[in-house]
């Protein structure tokens, strides 16, 4: 186990199997040092690994297998002082992906610790990145998924924090996350009070997950109004050149298949059983620009410009201006989620691109996708799919009977529809404290958040002009107004409760 940067090898002759595979991937992870850049995000002062419990709810033998999971830590603003004075914890519960992603745009962390003298650690859910419980095959099997929750990832990171205030010397934490990290933040203040004693949950659509709440505008629709809040055209655009497509398709004139090949780019060739994909592929791109609607160029989840809905719908006005096709102006504006600023791409991989999966709203791509997709088969139902009446894309024929024979097929499992609601109160937080819920009225997730303060110390933070989790990138000089105003709210309620403790 990790004891101040030093990693001890974890042996067990007792295990067998894929117990043996996971304990010999852990055999020996060394601590990385490195040094601080100039960039926005500074690099890690360390990375190191922590020997976590495979299974946090079993007794005998499986509860003494642990896996290594992956820790960075930047230690530069932290202020552990001679006279015995020791700053707070600020801790990330990361998210369904690697961690390098979330550490590199989550600034605000960086931003404030100083103000706080907080040391920033950042910590990888299981499952993800290189955090692979079973190795990078073992891990992505039904067999080896089976130890892949949120529960289990909470009491991961309970762990984590517990070694830290006792090695450290740390009496107050401070807990972030974004998205589904932010679920995962919010759920720690709940779960686990005594190790965490403020989360700041941005971006997290806890009700939408609990069922507890109907939002008043599903994503899709939401996505459709970011579109039209541009040009009321673009959402016609888009149903125009999704009708053009079905058209050509199931009319099945001869050299369909060319065309379709030709006018998407795409690299290999198209025929009718792949239809579905690509308007999931089309509609993925949109959606995602929603989410990561910033105000700079940003490469969270692709090369894309600064306001890239906006960027992406006068792309469509321009080119229906010149060519009067529908279906061209759907591939251009989607286009720009997969080809980015560069526009280097020759031709796309519709099925690299985009992994149809449980989450209708997108898994990723890569082994994270696997992880994710499982997730959604047990645990998480969010997204309402999309109807083509409220919103601008194709109905999608996404129901419970679907969904179970989808995850019957891939994993022998089907969804829990209220095990995670039970688990984490329902999305009921009256009795709950010192909790920052934060949404940006860009992003299609917000509807499914908490928009209105519960309580004296469960705040709801609007952000008017604000993405997905934008509060929790760095300030930029691009920032509107409302984002330099929900950061400042942030501070001020992090001060006073760490004060009040």
């Amino acid at each position: 186990r990790k004891q101040y940067g030093v990693t001890e090898a974890v042996v067990s002759t007792q295990s067998t199997g894929i117990f043996s595979k996971m304990l010999l991937f852990a055999l020996f992870v060394s601590v990385v040092v490195l040094c601080t850049t100039a960039d926005d995000v500074p690099q890690p002062t360390s990375k190191w690994t922590f020997y976590q419990q495979l299974d946090h709810f079993s007794y005998g033998e499986i509860s003494q297998l642990t896996f290594p999971q992956t820790v960075y830590e930047y230690n530069k603003f932290w202020n552990c002082s001679d006279d015995g004075t020791v700053g707070p914890l600020f801790v990330y519960t990361g998210n369904e992906g690697p961690l390098d992603s979330f550490y590199d745009n989550t600034g605000f962390m960086f931003d404030i610790a100083p103000k706080f003298g907080a040391l920033i650690v950042f910590i990888e859910h299981r499952y993800y990145g290189s955090s692979l419980p079973f190795g990078p095959e073992g891990s992505f099997t039904p067999e080896g998924l089976a130890y892949l929750s949120s529960i289990q990832a909470t009491a991961d990171f309970a762990a984590v924090i517990e070694h830290l205030k006792r090695k450290r010397g740390i009496t107050q934490v401070v807990s972030f996350g974004g998205s589904y990290g932010g679920m995962l933040t919010a759920w720690m203040r709940l779960r686990y009070p005594q190790l965490v004693d403020i989360a700041v949950a941005a971006s997290a659509p806890l009700p939408m997950m609990a069922k507890t709440a109907t939002p008043d505008r599903s994503f899709f629709q939401i996505v459709t109004d970011d579109f039209a809040a541009t040009n009321t055209q673009c959402p016609t655009i888009v149903r125009d050149g999704f009708t053009k497509l079905y058209s050509i398709v199931k009319t099945g004139a001869p050299g369909y298949e060319d065309f379709v090949k030709a006018t998407f780019s795409l690299c290999d060739q198209f025929d009718d059983s792949q239809l579905e994909h690509l308007v999931g592929w089309v509609r993925n791109g949109m959606l995602m620009m929603a989410m990561v609607d910033y105000p700079y160029p940003a490469e969270f989840f692709g090369d894309l410009p600064a306001w890239p809905v906006a960027t992406a719908c006068n792309m469509m006005v321009d080119e229906m201006d010149d060519s009067g096709d529908p279906l061209k102006a759907l591939v251009v504006g989607a286009g720009l989620f997969y080809n980015g600023t560069s526009g280097s791409k020759q031709c796309f991989d519709i099925y690299k691109e985009f992994i149809e999966c449980a989450d209708i709203t997108g898994c990723g791509t890569g082994p994270e996708a696997v992880a994710w997709d499982f997730q959604c088969c047990t645990e998480f139902q969010l997204a309402t799919p999309s109807n083509n009446v409220t919103d601008m894309f194709p109905p999608l024929n996404w129901n419970k009977h679907v969904v179970d024979s989808y995850c019957r097929k891939q994993y022998g499992v089907t969804p829990d529809p209220v095990g995670a609601s039970l688990n984490y109160w329902s999305a009921d937080f009256r009795s709950a404290s010192n909790i920052i819920f934060s949404n940006g009225l860009l992003d299609p997730w917000h509807a499914g958040g908490v928009l209105e303060d519960v309580n004296e110390s469960v705040k709801a933070i609007i952000v008017k002009d604000g993405a997905h989790h934008l509060d929790l990138r760095g300030s930029n000089k691009a920032d509107p107004k409302s984002v330099i105003e929900a950061r400042k709210q942030e501070v001020a309620l992090i001060e006073k409760w760490l004060g009040e403790l």
